[in-house]
């Protein structure tokens, strides 16, 4: 038997290709048979590749490898000659934000702020005010195009940020914040007409909803004091961690392109294989709109955070220092020449030389990795392990499908948990309907829902993927 820190890895051949994989702590085998036959269907077979011009060089899953729609969660590929849009899904741009926070302890996360949470993010207070401008600049050059574009007048939200706090940050945001892309799809443009008038922004700074969430935790435990210094992290430090995505903006380009693969499915070996050889516009296009929607999703967790921070603020009453942990995302394409990594739920993991400049180049890139609001976020630090792709799990990973947590998965009376209804409000409590629905969110994403965060972390670290940093203890949810 392994003991927690034995790595365990296994080797399999999925339609034809070549499978290298860190398997979960007691992972049932029946869970990750599912995941690998799931798998063999999502993968395009080899023949079908090489006619469209393309080869798969390599593909490995993390230890939260689990079955998800349209292709399971966990997984690394690299194509070389074509990109695959349905291994990455419509969440474009979905990931992970950890903020450190200054002079703020446990006890100033009062009752108050549940309330100031609520109205932020459900209750129409987030007051992010952008100008079409300002829409513009974030789909096409992400984080760096957004704070140039605020350097002119500012309202709301914004009115009060720091921008210079935000520009320093940017060295800690994986890909500096910003995909590049050549132009604003077609099918943003109205989003994104460009005006000088600030309007209040309906879908930036949305949580968003599923397994997404804005938590407040507090450090319980540092492994790797170097790290954490450099990282901002010291005991009983309280942090903001964000998870997030691109909302409908990766729906919209997701969307798009199936449709237009779908429509030629009788005239290519696979439909789901965009390569330039078959569709050179349309590759392009994908690429591009995938681009917009990454810078998006960077621009989203961004807004959530400074949204957090400002309800904090209110709740207590003074100003809250902060400076970012790590921003990176966890559901996109990265290119290097004719190669495309694609990432489906799992997070970038690269080592000591890796990124160019700022404060991680020579410690290995920061992972955000969370589990269920009962069990906490890891920091974890990549070591760029040629294996894993020099990649990390995403999370904890499901042990119960939604459905399955509905019906068994039992709730803790300690979470403290802000959704878009307070479920102490008298209203609420005298609709039934309306009480069984909000628990029956709460099971979906209950603690018994995911398998215990230890379980994925510990095979990674003693298969040489990732170091642990620090383990943060869950204070308070929010949840959409």
């Amino acid at each position: 038997m392994n003991s927690p820190t034995d790595p365990v890895v296994r080797a399999a051949s999925v339609a034809g290709h070549a499978v290298r994989s860190v398997v979960a702590r007691d992972e049932p085998e029946r869970h990750r048979a599912r995941a690998l036959s799931d798998l063999s269907s999502a993968l395009p077979s080899m023949e079908a590749m090489s006619e469209m011009g393309a080869v798969i060089l390599r593909v490995a899953t993390t230890p939260d490898f689990h079955p998800g729609r349209p292709v399971p969660v966990g997984v690394v590929a690299d194509v070389r000659g074509a990109v695959l849009p349905h291994l990455i899904g419509n969440d474009v741009g979905c990931g992970m934000r950890m903020i450190a926070l200054e002079g703020v302890t446990e006890n100033d996360l009062v009752p108050g702020l549940d309330a100031r949470l609520r109205h932020s993010f459900f209750q129409g207070g987030r007051d992010v005010a952008l100008t079409g401008r300002d829409r513009h600049a974030i789909l096409r050059e992400g984080l760096p195009g957004l704070l140039e574009s605020l350097s002119g007048p500012r309202e709301g939200l914004l009115a009060r940020l720091d921008l210079a706090t935000a520009w320093r940050d940017l060295d800690r945001t994986s890909d500096d914040g910003m995909f590049s892309s050549s132009s604003v799809d077609a099918g943003f443009e109205d989003y994104a007409r460009i005006d000088d008038v600030h309007r209040r922004d309906a879908i930036m700074g949305t949580v968003g909803g599923g397994n997404h969430f804005v938590e407040f935790g507090v450090v319980e435990k540092v492994v790797d004091g170097p790290y954490a210094n450099v990282a901002g992290l010291s005991r009983s430090r309280v942090v903001i961690v964000v998870h997030s995505g691109s909302l409908d903006f990766g729906q919209r380009i997701g969307t798009t392109v199936k449709e237009a693969l779908h429509a030629c499915r009788h005239s290519v070996p696979d439909h789901r294989v965009l390569s330039p050889e078959v569709d050179e516009a349309l590759y392009y296009r994908y690429l591009n709109g995938h681009a917009n929607a990454a810078n998006a999703a960077f621009a989203n967790r961004f807004l959530i955070g400074l949204a957090a921070l400002e309800a904090l603020r209110s709740a207590i009453g003074r100003e809250v220092g902060h400076r970012l942990v790590y921003d990176a995302p966890h559901n996109t394409v990265w290119r290097d020449g004719d190669v495309v990594r694609h990432r489906k739920g799992a997070c970038p993991a690269r080592g000591p030389g890796a990124l160019r400049g700022g404060p991680y180049e020579f410690l290995g890139e920061p992972v955000v990795l969370p589990g269920s609001m009962g069990d906490g976020t890891w920091l974890l630090r990549g070591l760029g392990s040629e294996d894993g792709l020099h990649s990390s799990a995403h999370g904890a990973g499901r042990r119960l499908s939604r459905q399955e947590a509905r019906s068994s998965a039992r709730l803790d009376g300690a979470l403290r948990v802000v959704g878009p209804v307070d479920p102490h409000d008298p209203r609420v409590r005298g609709r039934a309907d309306v009480v069984a629905e909000l628990e029956g969110r709460l099971r979906e994403e209950a603690p018994g829902a995911y398998r215990p965060i230890e379980t994925v972390v510990d095979p990674m670290v003693g298969a040489g993927l990732v170091g642990k940093v620090a383990k943060i203890r869950p204070v308070l949810t929010v949840k959409g």
